[in-house]
């Protein structure tokens, strides 16, 4: 703030202080845009200056696309380099979905290997990855991604006596440490709690 930037007896003249009032909205204008400047200078930050960074990397415009997904496909083509390590891989996949908990498990015997991405919802950038690493696995290797998704549920649990209510309280169960179905039964009821998986072949 300008005023902070003067001695106090200097912002406390009425001069000044009309300065201050008519000054301050412009250069907190000046930060914005500066601000917004440099965040064009990265791809996870950029947004109108997502035209030029395609462009440099040979990616087609495509409209229908949300920024985002626009700055996925700049991260997964700049991260789409030979060798094609495991690490590499997975690296490219953390880049372009934006999740740290990706591995690979690989499969010998079959050619092939399966790319295990930890997250909390299903994403959208998941097509955007699977061709970057389609385009960037050797030729002779088959892959298949798994999405694991991994709930923190909130549910109440009652306990009741004939006709009346004693006793409700909110339960947080957290599903990242269940690795099999939990069960837990109410009279009358079951809930059920598990580890979701979805599969892209």
């Amino acid at each position: 703030m300008l005023k902070k930037s003067v001695p106090p007896f200097v912002a406390q003249m009425r001069e000044m202080a009309e300065l201050f009032v008519a000054e301050q909205p412009e250069l907190d204008r000046m930060e914005s845009d500066l601000s917004r400047l440099l965040a064009q200078f990265y791809i996870k930050t950029a947004d109108y200056s997502l035209d030029r960074w395609e462009e440099d990397f040979g990616l087609a415009a495509d409209p229908e696309l949300t920024v985002q997904q626009r700055r996925a496909r700049v991260l997964a083509k700049l991260n789409s380099r030979p060798p094609a390590t495991v690490r590499r891989l997975e690296n490219l996949v953390r880049q372009t979905m934006g999740e740290e908990n990706v591995w690979i498990e690989e499969h010998p015997e079959d050619y092939s290997f399966t790319i295990y991405v930890q997250e909390e919802k299903l994403s959208d950038l998941l097509g955007i990855a699977d061709q970057a690493m389609h385009d960037t696995r050797p030729a002779h290797l088959n892959y298949h991604f798994v999405e694991q998704l991994i709930r923190d549920a909130q549910l109440q649990t009652y306990a009741g006596g004939y006709g009346s209510m004693i006793r409700m309280e909110d339960v947080a169960v957290d599903m990242s440490r269940m690795d099999s179905p939990v069960y837990m039964a109410g009279y009358g009821q079951i809930i059920k709690y598990f580890r979701e998986e979805v599969e892209m072949a």
